[in-house]
């Protein structure tokens, strides 16, 4: 009986891989694909207006927005035979496949504004979907983990799976592009994702759940109910903060690698894949770390590590050498594996307990206005980052925003974890 649970929580945990294949590498190369230097060994052509590629990420993320409450209130309300999850992960990921793929299909081979039209569509299909799969797929996890050691070996199998798939999408993606082409890969990787994605439908059955807990409540009072959640709100909060700290590392590296290390700033991406191998590593000791200390002390001891790894790049290029500055970053790998493992489990925590106190079964919500949230906060960050470096500088003459934008990001963490010590749910056994 043990082995089947097991067989079926890794079956379900694999679908994270086909997750973070497809939106790691649509966002890592759909600009360059479409709007690629002069000279590049691909032999590709300029297909969108320089000045328009950044629109339409931007219509697709505003439709991404709004699409993340809506499908979140449905994943939580509606009633099939297959439950309330499964269909939205079983008929959402075919589409999902399809704008994936669709990306690397232009309709014109050379810039147009039909490109443009097509490519907003594209990803606004794409975005739509992948939050329609998402978010009922993490919702799930409540549902099918039943104490807290499966519910934490859970997630660090899912946080293991996320971060392979990261390493898939970059340097796989790289791979299948130098052999073939940005359209085979394309395909390639997509059916590979779609794959794994659908091993959830196949393998994981939902629990029946009983008329008077599906919830009876409006969209927006279901939205009300999960921003007065207290415990909610102080996670919410720490989860924030910490993904503004992971996209701005992940933003400033480069030009901290080329200004500050005086290194070529693709060594950037090793150093990051590098801190992924450490996390890879290190979450095999995260489950038996987290029931013993508990999710929220291991939580907030991951957060003040982090910021403290992230103050330090200030020093990089200075007080630090080329090869202390990269076993630092590859450091950080150890808190980022807690902060990949970890939240989601927290996040079952608080939506099963408050099922128990409304008699209202509402994960759907729960996940959907946590990743509505962080792609604000996302987006904020990668406004923020840049605005730092053009304020302060980020040149080899004047390089103090990017000393400042570590320790700033730093400071943001540390505050947040004193109000997430407010945080109060007691765990379960």
């Amino acid at each position: 009986m043990k082995n089947n649970r097991f067989f079926i929580l890794f079956m379900y945990s694999l679908g994270y891989l086909g997750i973070s294949i497809f939106t790691q590498t649509a966002v890592k190369w759909y600009q360059y694909y479409y709007t690629p230097p002069a000279f590049n060994t691909q032999g590709l052509r300029i297909l969108v207006p320089i000045g328009l590629i950044g629109f339409s990420m931007i219509v697709a993320r505003i439709f991404d927005g709004v699409s993340d409450p809506i499908v979140a209130y449905y994943s939580d309300k509606i009633k099939t035979r297959w439950g309330r999850r499964i269909p939205f992960v079983l008929f959402g990921t075919p589409v999902l496949f399809l704008s994936f793929v669709m990306i690397w299909f232009p309709p014109v081979s050379s810039e147009s504004i039909f490109n443009f039209v097509y490519l907003a569509f594209v990803l606004s299909l794409f975005f739509v979907s992948f939050t329609t799969v998402v978010a009922p797929y993490l919702a799930l996890i409540p549902e099918i983990s039943k104490t807290s050691k499966e519910r934490i070996t859970l997630t660090m199998m899912q946080g293991i799976t996320q971060i392979l798939g990261v390493m898939v999408a970059e340097a796989g993606s790289g791979i299948l592009i130098g052999i073939f082409n940005f359209k085979i890969m394309g395909i390639i990787l997509g059916v590979f994702a779609f794959a794994t994605l659908m091993l959830t439908p196949i393998f994981v059955k939902e629990e029946k759940i009983e008329d008077e807990n599906i919830p009876d409540v409006g969209m927006f009072t279901s939205i009300k109910m999960t921003f007065t959640n207290k415990n909610f709100l102080y996670y919410l909060v720490m989860a924030t903060a910490l993904w503004f700290g992971i996209n701005t590392l992940t933003i400033a590296m480069p030009y901290i690698t080329e200004v500050l290390l005086k290194t070529p700033a693709e060594n950037s991406g090793f150093m990051i894949a590098g801190a992924f191998v450490i996390a890879v590593l290190f979450s095999f000791f995260v489950p038996k770390l987290t029931l013993l200390y508990g999710k929220k002390n291991m939580l907030m001891a991951s957060s003040i590590i982090f910021a403290v790894i992230l103050a330090l790049t200030g020093l990089f290029g200075s007080f630090f050498n080329k090869t202390v500055s990269i076993l630092i970053i590859l450091l950080a790998g150890i808190p980022l594996s807690v902060i990949f493992i970890v939240p989601n489990a927290i996040i079952a925590d608080i939506a099963e307990l408050d099922g128990i106190k409304t008699g209202q079964r509402r994960e759907g919500m729960f996940f959907g206005a946590q990743g509505f949230i962080i792609k604000i906060v996302i987006g904020i960050s990668s406004l923020v980052t840049p605005t730092i470096f053009k304020i302060f500088g980020y040149s080899e003459i004047n390089p103090l925003g990017l000393q400042l934008v570590g320790p700033l990001t730093c400071i943001l963490i540390l505050s947040v974890t004193v109000l997430f010590n407010k945080y109060s749910l007691n765990e379960k056994a």
